[in-house]
């Protein structure tokens, strides 16, 4: 196993235990859920670069269902859902992660955005309830850590 696949298994596996998962098996890819509507909806902020390779790796796993992604740049946003259309249900579209984590309907957020984000964003999808996944570096500095883990807490 790489460090990229580790990464990836261990994002999921959190999330999906957390939404109250019995059974886990990547080698069959099979997920078995025990929750009220079988479904992970997934909200992605910052859908450039790693954002959007996280966003095509999420479309992949079954039962989880992307609703919202967001970014700042309305020009890329548009080409990226045009690119996955035929994938997707529906999907709401922002342009202020501040809307996106409002919505309570979201199980977890994916962070893609640029690294001097990922504290704030971090901190107040935490303060909603929300699970999150943000790629390294986590913080710029220890205190941003701490900030994030109290968050937690």
């Amino acid at each position: 196993m790489n460090r990229k696949q580790f990464i990836k298994q261990s994002f999921f596996t959190i999330a999906l235990a957390r939404a109250g998962i019995t059974t886990l098996n990547f080698a069959d890819k099979r997920f078995v859920f025990q929750n009220a509507n079988d479904r992970i909806r997934i909200g992605v902020i910052g859908i450039n670069g790693m954002g959007w390779i996280n966003t095509l790796s999420l479309l992949k796993v079954p039962n989880i269902e992307l609703v919202a992604i967001c970014d700042v740049d309305q020009k890329i946003i548009h080409p990226k859902i045009q690119s996955i259309k035929n994938q997707l249900k529906t999907i709401d579209v922002y342009y202020d992660y501040r809307f996106l984590l409002e919505r309570k309907d979201i199980d977890a957020v994916v962070f893609g955005a640029p690294v001097h984000w990922h504290a704030l964003m971090t901190i107040h999808a935490l303060q909603l309830g929300k699970h999150v996944y943000v790629e390294k570096p986590l913080g710029n500095s220890i205190g941003e850590c701490h900030a994030m883990v109290k968050a937690q807490a």
